[in-house]
């Protein structure tokens, strides 16, 4: 049985890829989860290329039975259950509040949030039997500010944050630690595809755009956001709980 054992949802490619991947590389079994059987797949193919371990799972993760039946299957493959990263998230149309549609609000809070619950739901009575635990949600800047034409997106991340400290707090006589890492604008195929949405006719321009509201005046990299991941699952972070980390290049500094 491996010493350590880590979930992670949304895997298929971008931050849940890399963040499977740095987990991997630092010993841990990685069960990996996504709605894309190719990207999923893929991702345990480049982690056992590199010589590590990892599992693939079909999951739909606003399906609560699916996601209890992968992590009770994880903890009874591996033995326990030591890591945690909800990433799994989508961002919705971008429009006005009462131009979206109910079933396109109600997707994006289920993915994003209603998610987490039901994988906190399931793994934290593992962790508090094992006598330990570490989780970390993926939020985004959108947990800490609002964001116009995005109104389910940002309330989904908000809620996260306050699912967060609250699943902390609870669960801090075990120990098992949550925190939230935030990310701003990071380099993957999904902001490609934001910055075609935002400038179809430029989108290049849209990047210099998305750059500009940061401070150090570029995107982000998944080995950045999967560093700081690490960092809050491991043990240099044992004073930390219940918290959000913006990984954002300066966004949320200010003006």
């Amino acid at each position: 049985m491996p010493d350590l054992v880590a979930a992670v949802t949304g895997a298929s490619g971008g931050i849940g890829r890399g963040i499977a991947a740095r987990l991997a590389g630092a010993g841990a079994a990685v069960a990996v989860s996504a709605r894309s059987e190719q990207g999923g797949l893929e991702t345990v193919r480049q982690i056992e290329a590199a010589g590590g371990t990892a599992r693939f799972t079909c999951v739909d993760v606003t399906d609560p039975q699916a996601v209890r039946d992968w992590i009770h299957a994880t903890a009874r493959e591996f033995g326990r259950l030591d890591w945690l990263v909800n990433n799994a998230g989508m961002n919705g149309r971008s429009a006005r509040l009462e131009e979206c549609t109910l079933e396109e609000y109600h997707e994006v809070i289920a993915t994003n949030l209603h998610s987490v619950f039901y994988t906190l739901h399931a793994a934290i009575p593992i962790m508090r039997a094992q006598g330990g635990g570490s989780i970390v949600n993926i939020g985004s800047t959108a947990s800490l500010q609002g964001y116009g034409t995005l109104s389910g997106y940002t309330a989904s991340k908000h809620g996260l944050l306050g699912l967060t400290r609250s699943a902390a707090l609870e669960n801090a006589d075990v120990p098992i630690r949550v925190n939230c890492v935030c990310p701003g604008p990071v380099d993957t195929p999904l902001m490609r595809s934001i910055e075609v949405l935002v400038n179809p006719d430029d989108p290049a321009a849209a990047k210099q755009m998305f750059e500009g509201t940061t401070a150090l005046k570029r995107y982000g990299t998944v080995q950045e956001i999967a560093d700081v991941v690490h960092f809050l699952l491991t043990a240099p972070s044992g004073y930390v709980t219940g918290t959000a980390i913006s990984v954002d290049g300066g966004v949320m500094t200010g003006v």
